[in-house]
Parts: C-alpha cells; structure tokens; sequence
C-alpha cells in the first residue's frame, strides 16, 4: 500500500513537471491588417510578465522591424550551413527572434523546425506568418492557436472570414482568435460578433475575440524608433491593450495541436461567394 501511495505520487510529480510549450500563429485577413506588428508587440509584452518568448518570424518584416542583423534561418541550420544558436537573436524586450525562412517557409518540415524553436523548453512561441502559398506554412499548422488579426473595414473583415473558410476547410480547425487592429473595443465587439455568427451559421466554426487595439499614433512613433510601442512608450493606449491581450493568451486553454491540411472536398467556389455575400449583409 506504501508502495502505491509513492509511485501515485511520483506520477503526479512527472504529470506537473511536464512542460508543453504553447504556440500561437498570428495572420493578417490582408498584409495592410497590422499582423507583424501585432506579433512583436504581443511577443514584447508576454515577456514583460516574465514568460519565456521566442518570435518565429515566418513572414520576413518582424526582423527588420527591429532593425536586427541576421545570420542566417532554420532553413540554413537545417541545410547544416550555421548551428542552431547562430540565428537565435535577442531583442531588447527580452525577446529570442528566430527567423524561419524568409525565401521559402512554406517547405520548411515542422518536425525539423519545432525542436529549433522549442530549444530550451520556452513558455511561449508567437509565429509571424507568412502570406505566401497555402493559406498556413507547415510550421504554423503546428500551432495550438491561431489567431487572425483584421480592421474594422468591410473589406477585411469579408479577406478574414475566407482566409478563416479556407483553413477551416484546409486544416480541419474548428476554432479561432480574432483581434481587431485600430479600433475601439465596441467596434471589435459589433465586427466579431458579425464574423462569429455568419461564420457559425455556415462553417460551423466557432471564433472568440482575442481583444483589440486601438488608433494610437505612439505605434508609428515606436516603429520609426525599429522598437514595439510594449517597450518605448508601455503606458500608451496600445501598449495596455497588448498587455490585456498577453494576459489573456497565457490562460487560454491548451488546445490540441493540428497536425496537418485536412482533404480538400468539392469545388466551394459559388458557396464562397454566397457566405460572404451573407457577411457583408451582417457588417455594412
């Protein structure tokens, strides 16, 4: 009976110590939405309370944001062309930026480039992704969350439910985080709610809102400096919200992680049109 009381409480010793490293994909409904700006920023203020971050940066833009000098990717490391801490890069926020590829990320294998990012056992990867080829590179599909960054316009709101619609149907997601960039936080509410309905209606896929960050003319006063308005003005509207949005993302429940694209089904192109159609009646 001792015996099993030890070895039940050794187990559950294993189970706490066990340590998952949460990553969360951010993508932009349009290149305009603000999406490499919304990842610095969340990644800065995740590590202002103390999380261990690393900033995949798929897209290419988080690096020379930073105005930081690279030497080289995963994709080299992977080549065996330089090791793996010779593209790990320290941003002042205290942050490990680690660049994918920027040539090609899409043929990046994510069982290659997760053990890259998840070296040391981080609390947190934020991926930057790119917008080149499938709707999410392999690596991204990876992501226990994913999160789609738009505006408040019609326009990208109707880019974001059928970038949401193709990776829906691509990856077989049934979930995903919206943040609304530059806007206040009852336009987010009126844009998710009309996003969350048309797309349960037609998708049956459930999408919760991630926050919002509001006009704040310290955001372009903070990337003229190549620095994320979290780290040179942390009392700016924008900074507080991405720290709001950091607090929220450390508790969100730990999804399962996708493992790859689902099988595409028949031509959807007339039943595309006809939900966004529905979109637009919703938001104008």
């Amino acid at each position: 009976m001792v015996k099993l009381v030890i070895d039940q409480a050794e187990g559950l010793r294993r189970l706490v110590a066990r340590h998952t490293t949460r990553i969360v994909a951010v993508v932009g409904s349009a290149p305009e939405a603000g999406q490499t700006s919304v990842a610095l920023n969340l990644a800065s203020a995740l590590a202002h309370y103390g999380q261990d971050v690393v900033l995949a940066d798929e897209s290419g833009h988080a690096a020379p944001a930073l105005g930081l000098t690279l030497r080289g990717d995963i994709h080299d490391v992977l080549a065996g062309r330089v090791s793996s801490d010779a593209i790990r890069v320290h941003t002042r926020d205290n942050v490990v930026l680690v660049p994918v590829a920027h040539r090609h990320p899409e043929r990046i294998d994510p069982s290659g480039a997760l053990p890259l990012l998840t070296m040391g056992e981080p609390d947190i990867v934020v991926i930057d992704c790119t917008r080149a080829g499938a709707v999410l590179s392999p690596l991204a599909a990876q992501a226990h969350e994913v999160m789609v960054v738009l505006g408040r316009e019609p326009a990208s709101i109707t880019g974001a439910y059928s970038w949401i619609k193709q990776a829906h149907f691509d990856y077989a997601r049934a979930q995903f985080r919206v943040l609304v960039n530059r806007a206040e936080d009852i336009e987010a509410r009126v844009v998710c709610r009309n996003l969350a309905t048309t797309a349960s209606h037609y998708l049956a896929v459930s999408l919760e809102l991630a926050g919002h960050v509001p006009v704040d003319r310290q955001v372009m006063r903070a990337r003229h400096l190549m620095r994320t308005v979290v780290d040179a003005f942390p009392m700016a509207p924008a900074a507080v919200a991405y720290r709001q949005l950091a607090a929220q993302v450390m508790h969100w429940p730990l999804a399962m992680r996708e493992t790859g694209p689902a099988a595409l089904g028949a031509d959807r192109g007339s039943e595309l049109v006809h939900d966004v159609g529905a979109l637009s009646a919703h938001t104008v």
